[in-house]
């Protein structure tokens, strides 16, 4: 599922979207719609990475969404402008492609939770599983005491 359609995109993008997306080897004069849609794929595919790392579930809360497509659409931009010319992305485009990224990283660890909130987010599998490996000794004692410690 995409967060960001064709339409968005472009009316997002403005100007930049015939700048970036106008193939210069080419007769046509006129923006590819194929590469914008490639570009919201993999923009799309890099949310989904981070997001799905903390949520097994289809996104449906609208304040979700806009969150989400709000990152889409910094990441898109800065795509753009690689596409453009690399060597002058502004640095607010940057700073703002980086923010998301930041904001991503969040919600893969759980520190951003989103407001989809009849659904659960998904266990964390090495919490539940990580112990000291000794079944018998109490929850309270050490890990690290004097006597496992000798020799090193």
């Amino acid at each position: 599922m995409s967060y960001l359609t064709l339409e968005q995109a472009k009316n997002y993008l403005g100007s930049l979207w015939e700048s970036a997306y106008t193939p210069n080897d080419s007769d046509c004069r006129e923006p590819s719609e194929v590469l914008l849609q490639e570009d919201i794929d993999a923009v799309t595919a890099l949310v989904n990475s981070y997001v799905k790392t903390q949520y097994d579930f289809e996104i449906v809360a609208i304040e979700s969404l806009a969150l989400l497509k709000g990152i889409s659409e910094r990441l898109l931009k800065a795509k753009a402008y690689e596409r453009f010319d690399s060597s002058s992305i502004p640095e607010i485009v940057v700073k703002n492609a980086d923010d998301s990224i930041f904001r991503l990283k969040d919600i893969s660890k759980g520190t951003l939770k989103l407001s989809d909130s009849n659904q659960a987010p998904k266990a964390n599998i090495f919490a539940a599983s990580y112990g000291t490996g000794d079944s018998s000794s109490s929850s309270n004692a050490p890990l690290f005491t004097r006597s496992r410690m000798r020799g090193i």
